[in-house]
């Protein structure tokens, strides 16, 4: 009797929040479709991928894939790559997000604040590709950038520098493109950390005599302190991960920079060896899984702060 009281109740429930549920039953119908039922396909990883014989004849081959995974050619060198990529982005583009969010909380004027704040926002909804495209367009022998450099220092066009095709601007480029693509973007959840600051205490400091220098160190950065260190045991689970497109897309006759998950489409989806991305991928995940665990427990015992 008391279970269905409980059962009418819940159907209760759902009738009178009817509206509610269907507004989210299609994102729940695309995260079921394109993020739960692919995850089937991690089986592929223990079989021997046969396209004639389909997913569910393929022969299974158990662990053979991933012991391939450190046989393959330029694996070391690819997650050096990518560690090194992710150790520069932790310093660079993780930092510039909070520094933004400070200076932004320090403009008083609305209609500036908000058009600086639409401005930055703005690189986040290109794409990726879109962002190389114009990256090659920039940095062209008649690019602007070139053009700027032959009209201050009088460069004459035969010495005038092929950006794109050199290998050591690869990384200074990655790191340049992807903070000016995502710091405004990222900074969005800093800057709500900081409205929910006590104003008050800001006030207090005022009138201590605090510099707006002493107020962001011991008043904005403690108050969004928090906020600062979910978001970097998050970014940590991102360390063997790798933003694809653009490492391909800056990819070139002069210039290549593997890191994990261009081998992966280069030995595994470009020559057709299905399985052992698959595995690379699992594996690549599990270690990223392990590594937010590892951040989260620190975090917890230093800061008492974490996922959960």
């Amino acid at each position: 009797m008391e279970a269905e009281k409980k059962k009418e109740t819940l159907t209760q429930a759902i009738k009178k929040d009817s509206s509610y549920y269907l507004m989210i039953l299609p994102a729940l119908i695309f995260t079921l479709i394109f993020c739960y039922i692919p995850m089937l396909g991690i089986a592929m990883s223990f079989k021997d991928y046969d396209f004639v014989k389909g997913f569910w004849n393929s022969e299974w081959v158990g662990m053979k894939h991933f012991i391939e995974i450190f046989h393959i050619p330029m694996l070391q060198k690819a997650v050096l790559n990518t560690v090194y990529l992710n150790l520069l982005s932790l310093v660079i583009c993780f930092t510039l997000p909070i520094v933004f969010a400070l200076l932004i909380n320090e403009v008083k004027n609305g209609i500036y604040k908000k058009t600086l704040q639409t401005v930055s926002y703005l690189p986040h909804f290109l794409s990726w590709i879109s962002v190389v495209a114009m990256a090659y367009s920039i940095y062209a022998i008649d690019g602007p950038i070139n053009h700027l450099r032959a009209v201050l220092f009088g460069i004459p066009w035969e010495e005038r520098t092929m950006y794109m095709s050199l290998q050591s601007f690869f990384v200074p480029n990655y790191i340049f493109l992807s903070a000016w693509k995502e710091m405004g973007w990222d900074s969005i959840i800093y800057i709500a950390a900081i409205s929910g600051i006590d104003q008050q205490l800001y006030e207090a400091a005022r009138i201590d005599g605090a510099s707006k220098l002493k107020q962001a160190w011991y008043i904005t950065l403690p108050g969004i302190a928090p906020t600062i260190v979910i978001l970097l045991i998050l970014k940590f689970g991102s360390m063997f991960a790798s933003n694809f497109e653009l490492v391909y897309g800056m990819q070139n006759a002069y210039v290549e920079y593997d890191v994990i998950s261009t081998l992966v489409y280069k030995n595994g989806i470009r020559d057709g060896q299905y399985s052992l991305a698959t595995a690379i991928n699992l594996f690549q995940s599990l270690i990223s899984l392990a590594l937010i665990f590892i951040a989260n427990k620190i975090s917890d015992k230093v800061n008492n702060v974490s996922l959960w």
